[in-house]
């Protein structure tokens, strides 16, 4: 068996363009069969994804484990300019987080309270720290570490009862080599290849153009079949629901993959079949799900899904970035506006999508965890921006009840389980939610316990639980010629903003809205340091209000079956902004009831309508049981005149529902 393996991995990669798509066929399904040969035991799925939370980590700002790999796989202007006293360009530099930072915190991460780790892609790129450039789908970027470091990561996870997800870029791959031989007619291509997807028609476009492959292109890919050659994509393009979303390059350099070719999908996903069995990944999440084909989502997610039941894994996760319209989101999740059982039986979808559904019925009928072709789940990115709206008091509170009863949650809801579903109120593509309020670690806590509280599974983004603003501090920074140039992207959109450092050797650390934080803001030249012990580490404070009230809920929320398992029931919403909300999480005989309030001033609480108000039931507040409220017969609690502080939150349960006092969080938790 062993023999087997590393012979799959001596073997040198096939180029299509030279042998054909045949062995390279052949080469990526015996990767991934080598790598399950070696391995008996594999760790097994949640049974509810829905009751996860969910820690969001950009490997490069996270934390720097091994000083040894920072000067692996480095761009070119990086490298001229750190070479010089003026460090041009040091927001988009790599930094130095890796693998091994990632391990070194693992405690922490328990600590917190996280069950699953999402971390931003790993495998090789072109040397952007952000990973979502890929150039080679079979190695872990050297930068980040070892396939082996990987491997060990996962393992200590899931010593610690944390599943971890990889985020991996179906989209396009990137080749700064490479051009276009023959340049192509841009809408005239993308519509050519719509129209096809659409009538279920296989081939290309005489509006195609012709790759010229460079010479150290990922040899199983150089083929012409295998991309859409479109051209490049307006930023209009790409962020709108045109043919271009889906057949254009994302930019010049970044080659958007012909998803509807068969051979492709084989292909790509056997290599990803290959991550599951190597390094035991308990899921995907796909980037830019939004701009790839329907039949791809389909045959990917059910021969993945499937594939690692074969390993154990009887409920392995499929999540996507689908940042469009409900449809959009409603044809790449779940049934894909089709009946499972019956897919000529099926809404708005491209004929393209009903075959493969047919090819791939028997296989997704066949999964009891997930009896459908299409992704898990997606992020509900409504949700996350109108939420951000009503907390931070944009909009009245009504706003999050119209989003849960309309139109675009009943698509998604529709097509899955709405309780899978991925919430956020910052990503590494979203500004910090605290970013226009970077001073309020009131607020931080309160988005923290939103998402804690809500449906579906809460997203922490590294660095939220710390307070993380993206505030530059212009008093400290030390980037010579270069800080004139920084501090213009300081008062700009960049990206970089979103994804500033988190360890002390950081070059790029930005604000908090904690102090004891936000005083190792620093911008400039640094020498590379490895991060102290966590329990010793000045960027890991766990003594001030963020992080606790993050921990205290995400605690309660796994101890809480109404939290992990209930729907949504709003209790009280207001027309005007800056005010009090409620509602209950409710799972058959279980409730627990959520009051937050985002005035920064008292609020008297209203009788609020429970399941149980049995006349004298008694519901505590979790966080402070000296706070309750009792039925009073007609369907409804009465607070007898208990206010509830500015931006803060109450979690009630019935007093039959109350847990057991920890000392360590400072609060009840469930029975």
């Amino acid at each position: 068996m062993c023999s087997l393996y590393f012979q799959a991995l001596a073997a040198e990669l096939p180029d299509a363009s030279v042998g054909g798509i045949r062995p390279v066929k052949e080469w990526a399904r015996s990767r991934f069969q080598a790598a399950a040969s070696l391995r008996q035991n594999y760790y097994p799925s949640p049974g509810f994804w829905g009751e996860e939370i969910v820690y969001q980590i950009q490997v490069d700002r996270f934390n720097n484990g091994n000083l040894e790999n920072d000067h692996l796989n480095v761009e070119e202007y990086q490298q001229t300019h750190q070479a010089t006293a003026d460090w041009f360009g040091l927001p988009d530099y790599r930094h130095g987080g890796d693998l091994q930072g990632i391990m070194d915190r693992m405690d922490y991460l328990k600590d917190l309270g996280v069950t699953v780790l999402w971390l931003t892609p790993i495998q090789k790129h072109n040397g952007s720290y952000h990973g979502y450039c890929t150039v080679d789908f079979t190695e872990v970027d050297p930068g980040f570490g070892t396939k082996e470091e990987l491997k060990k990561l996962v393992s200590m996870a899931h010593a610690k009862g944390i599943k971890v997800v990889l985020d991996i870029v179906v989209n396009h791959m990137c080749n700064p080599k490479t051009t276009y031989r023959r340049p192509p007619n841009h809408y005239g291509c993308a519509d050519a290849l719509n129209n096809k997807n659409w009538k279920g028609e296989a081939g290309g476009s005489e509006y195609q153009g012709e790759l010229d492959f460079a010479a150290d292109f990922f040899p199983p890919f150089k083929s012409q079949f295998f991309f859409n050659r479109c051209g490049a994509n307006s930023q209009s393009d790409m962020q709108g629901v045109g043919p271009t979303a889906v057949y254009g390059d994302f930019v010049a350099t970044m080659f958007d993959f012909d998803t509807r070719n068969y051979d492709f999908q084989e292909i790509f996903t056997d290599l990803h079949k290959y991550w599951v069995a190597f390094a035991d990944i308990d899921g995907f999440r796909l980037d830019a799900a939004k701009h790839v084909t329907e039949d791809f989502i389909a045959y990917f997610s059910t021969h993945i899904r499937d594939y690692a039941r074969t390993l154990g894994k009887k409920n392995f996760f499929v999540v996507g970035e689908v940042a469009g319209p409900s449809d959009w989101i409603g044809r790449r999740v779940g049934k894909m506006y089709s009946n499972p059982q019956n897919p000529n039986d099926h809404g708005n979808v491209p004929a393209s999508l009903t075959k493969r559904m047919w090819e791939l019925k028997s296989m997704y009928l066949s999964n009891p965890a997930a009896a459908y072709p299409g992704m898990n789940a997606a992020y509900d990115f409504a949700h996350g921006g109108t939420a951000i709206d009503v907390l931070l008091n944009r909009r009245p509170s009504r706003a999050l009840e119209d989003h849960f009863f309309g139109g675009y949650l009943s698509d998604i809801a529709n097509q899955g389980d709405y309780r899978l579903s991925w919430n956020l109120l910052e990503i590494h593509d979203w500004p910090r939610f605290v970013s226009h309020d970077p001073t309020s670690p009131e607020r931080s806590a309160l988005g923290l316990s939103y998402l804690a509280l809500a449906e579906g599974s809460p997203i922490i983004y590294y660095g939220m639980e710390q307070g993380f603003n993206g505030d530059c501090h212009f008093g400290n920074m030390n980037a010579g010629r270069a800080n004139g140039e920084i501090q213009k992207d300081c008062k700009g959109s960049s990206h970089a903003l979103y994804r500033q450092d988190m360890f002390v050797g950081g070059m790029y650390r930005l604000g908090s809205t904690v102090g004891a934080i936000n005083k190792h803001a620093y911008i400039g030249k640094v020498q590379p340091t490895k991060s102290p012990e966590w329990t010793q580490d000045p960027m890991l404070n766990r003594e001030h209000t963020v992080y606790k009230i993050s921990r205290k809920l995400n605690h309660i929320r796994q101890s809480c079956k109404a939290l992990k398992y209930g729907q949504t029931k709003f209790r009280w919403v207001s027309n005007g902004t800056n005010g009090m909300f409620a509602f209950s999480r409710v799972d058959g005989g279980y409730e627990a009831l959520v009051i937050m309030n985002t005035d920064w001033q008292k609020r008297g609480i209203p009788e609020l309508m429970v399941n149980d108000a049995r006349p004298g039931q008694r519901w505590v507040n979790l966080l402070n049981v000296g706070e309750q409220a009792w039925g009073n017969g007609n369907g409804k609690l009465n607070f007898a005149g208990l206010e509830i502080n500015g931006n803060s939150v109450m979690v009630l349960v019935p007093d039959y529902a109350l847990g057991a006092y920890d000392k360590t969080l400072e609060a009840h938790l469930c029975k």
